[in-house]
């Protein structure tokens, strides 16, 4: 298989950026599509060049070829499988000759051995010596019926893990499911409906070593005593002749595809047996029609995608009027969404073998993808687009390939504290990345060798994800620092809700020496201690007991049950520091996770003890970022155990965004500033009343900022909007003159 390399590789940063614009584009992009099944008919004068059509569609050159008796089914029920192994296509001919159309395909193929199915009372020696004469090695699976004769062609499809059972006196359940026995090469065994040969039983006495035996049709077509003894049984085909053949391609929805259909009538064998040998090229099944259409058959016409149309057999079969409402009746792709995948580099990628798509009537189906390329170059970072085919169409679709680079060089990192239980290791280091650029990575560290807390050093070894080298830390706990943990007090806190509550990162400890310090504590597993109460037991390197936590939910029904080991410290809103009012979150943001320090102005991290309802009033206004569902006050914890509180507005979710907008040319001669069309976003949210209602946002930034409307008709920009997404949004601007 070639090395093909990518489409676009990344080489400069116009480059870079032009790439990224198409990926974006990709990303967000919807191909829509819409096209009629393209016919094909296979019909000749009679089933003989029928088959020959059959033949010239399928195959250049075969070095095997199938022969059937034309005239006679029973022996040709089986044939399918053995014409998937040899990759062979299945001809047609008479009992006593060699028909001419089948005789004129060999030569054309240049067959060097022909597999005839059937005793030469159905095929005679007289055809085996035409073909001989042609320098061509035949083989005969024959037996003394129809039965023995499937277990002959079995025998040379050769062992497998599943069979299909069909009833050898109706050829329609033979060829409902010919052309998938054929795509999964499992051989059609025959049986009588109402009892099993003996020679048929003998082959099938370890259907417990098999994964399944398939039973086309219920106990009226091959009764329950007929396969008494069989293990593994899977009925599937019911009702009449049409509604069997449909449930058993639903039957192995997950295995073939409906892109390609073949459509043959159920009234004789020929045609659609010829296609059981094709249409596995395809995994396509074979459907029967007839006029009028079968319920069921309708039915499935009309909730499947098909995008080519195979027709066996002339009008005399199929007539024009049944080809173009079967034509008509098939679901269509109306549309599919372009992909972007990422990847790390040298990692090896497979595009997606199937993709989802809508079809016309909204309904989500499954189509396989044909890609331009094979094997895709990984071995450098960066954005790659290719394109690729739906199944059985000419519909396109893009994926847009990131791959990632990987951090080739980080430094080892040397650190210094006057403790280690105060000290909280990095949770990212810098490395340098195999496309020029630095990144913070993530990292994770051993802890072999942090136990204790004397003066002394300390190494710590990380692992980096895609890194092969370990990263070193070397801790310095600075020299005659003996101060050590004396005590760490439990912690009691009190919240409406569970969820308004995080557990600290850091607790005060007293130290030896008198002093207090920020210790990091991590917490074990909760443990209920009665309604609405729980408790955590928190560890602290280098100190001997745990630390308890008491967590009070009054919204569950807890109250405080006075244990001697939680101190009483609930939090005193009188003592709390006045932050004032915060920056508005929206519906499902979380709180704020640093303030400004009171003393120091500095950012620092929170933690959020309460959230207090002051209204739940709605506030209206024309942005979104203006109106209000709910204000809160906030009680919390900062770094030093101050106590702080502020108040917060929450705004309305935005349901969904307009993100569609129509210019006038005439009005932008000199270009457009984007900052002007901020105010035609539209987002909806919920109202007041409880309906939908319509709100302008803010654009935090637009890229690009100007556009010329003379360029184009059609602009796609990217806008950044406040509390919408943590992506920037493509906008639609469609200039009209």
């Amino acid at each position: 298989m070639d090395n093909l390399k990518p489409k676009h590789v990344l080489k400069s940063k116009k480059i870079a950026l032009l790439v990224t614009s198409l990926a974006i584009l990709g990303a967000l992009g919807t191909v829509k599509v819409y096209a009629a099944p393209e016919v094909e008919r296979y019909s000749g004068i009679n089933r003989y060049e029928t088959a020959a059509k059959v033949c010239d569609a399928g195959w250049d050159t075969a070095a095997y070829a199938v022969i059937v008796n034309g005239e006679n089914y029973p022996d040709a029920l089986a044939a399918a499988p053995l014409a998937a192994k040899y990759d062979a296509p299945i001809l047609l001919t008479g009992p006593d000759t060699l028909n001419a159309y089948t005789s004129s395909e060999i030569s054309r193929l240049n067959v060097k051995n022909v597999f005839i199915v059937g005793g030469k009372g159905v095929v005679s020696q007289s055809v085996e010596d035409s073909l001989k004469s042609k320098d061509i090695k035949v083989t005969r699976l024959s037996g003394d019926d129809r039965y023995e004769t499937a277990l002959a062609v079995a025998k040379k499809v050769g062992k497998s893990k599943e069979v299909v059972l069909v009833n050898g006196n109706d050829f329609r359940d033979g060829m409902t499911i010919a052309a998938i026995a054929a795509l999964k090469e499992i051989p059609i065994i025959l049986t009588d409906g109402a009892y099993m040969p003996a020679d048929v039983k003998k082959y099938l006495n370890n259907t417990s070593k098999m994964d399944q035996v398939y039973v086309v049709g219920d106990a009226n077509t091959i009764s329950d005593e007929a396969i008494s003894g069989l293990s593994n049984v899977k009925r599937i085909g019911t009702g009449n002749a049409y509604n069997k053949n449909v449930s058993v391609i639903e039957a192995f929805a997950g295995e073939i595809d409906t892109s390609t259909l073949y459509i043959a009538s159920a009234k004789d064998f020929p045609d659609s047996l010829g296609a059981s040998a094709l249409a596995p090229k395809t995994s396509s099944p074979v459907l029967f029609v007839d006029s009028p259409l079968d319920e069921s058959t309708s039915t499935f016409l009309k909730t499947h995608i098909v995008n080519n149309l195979k027709v066996l057999g002339g009008s005399g079969s199929i007539s024009y009027d049944l080809e173009t409402t079967a034509k008509n009746l098939p679901l269509d792709i109306g549309s599919t969404n372009n992909f972007t995948d990422t990847i790390w580099q040298d990692e090896k990628y497979t595009p997606r073998s199937t993709v989802v798509v809508t079809a016309t009537d909204g309904t989500k189906k499954e189509v396989p993808v044909e890609w331009n390329l094979t094997n895709i170059n990984t071995t450098k970072p960066g954005i790659y687009t290719f394109t690729g085919t739906l199944s059985g169409s000419d519909k396109t679709v893009y994926t847009t390939l990131t791959v990632k680079p990987l951090p080739y060089k980080i430094d080892n990192l040397t650190e210094t504290a006057s403790s280690k239980a105060s000290y909280k290791l990095p949770t990212t280091v810098t490395a340098q990345m195999t496309d020029g650029t630095t990144d913070e990575v993530a990292v994770n560290w051993d802890y072999g060798t942090q136990s204790g807390n004397k003066p002394g050093v300390y190494i710590f070894n990380g692992t980096v994800d895609k890194y092969s080298k370990k990263v070193k830390l070397t801790l310095t706990i600075t020299a005659g620092s003996t101060k050590t943990i004396k005590s760490i007090a439990n912690i009691k806190a009190t919240v409406a809700k569970k969820s308004d509550y995080t557990r600290p990162t850091m607790v005060e400890a007293l130290m030896s020496d008198g002093s207090t310090e920020d210790v990091a504590v991590t917490w074990g597993n909760e443990t209920k201690y009665g309604t609405g109460v729980y408790t955590y037991e928190g560890t602290v390197s280098g100190y001997s007991k745990k630390v308890g936590l008491m967590l009070i939910v009054t919204g569950e029904g807890g109250t405080d049950p006075n244990d001697p080991d939680y101190p009483d410290n609930p939090d005193n809103p009188d003592d709390s520091k006045d932050l004032g009012e915060l920056d508005a979150i929206m519906q499902g943001e979380n709180y704020p996770t640093t303030v400004a320090d009171p003393s120091t102005g500095k950012q620092v991290a929170v933690t959020w003890t309460e959230a207090v309802s002051i209204s739940s009033q709605f506030k209206d206004d024309d942005y979104v970022d203006g109106c209000r569902v709910a204000e809160f006050t906030l009680y919390g914890v900062i770094k030093g155990n101050v106590k702080v509180k502020a108040t917060i507005g929450i705004m309305p979710k935005i349901i969904s965004l307009n993100s569609e907008i129509t210019i006038s040319r005439a009005d932008y001669p000199n270009g457009v500033n984007m900052s002007d069309l901020s105010d035609l976003i539209s987002a909806a949210i919920i109202g007041e009343d409880g309906n939908r209602t319509s709100k302008k946002v803010h654009v935090l930034l637009w890229n690009p900022p100007t556009i010329d409307p003379t360029k184009a008709n059609i602009y796609y920009v990217n806008a950044t909007i406040s509390h919408y997404s943590n992506n920037p949004v493509r906008i639609t601007i469609t200039v009209t003159d």
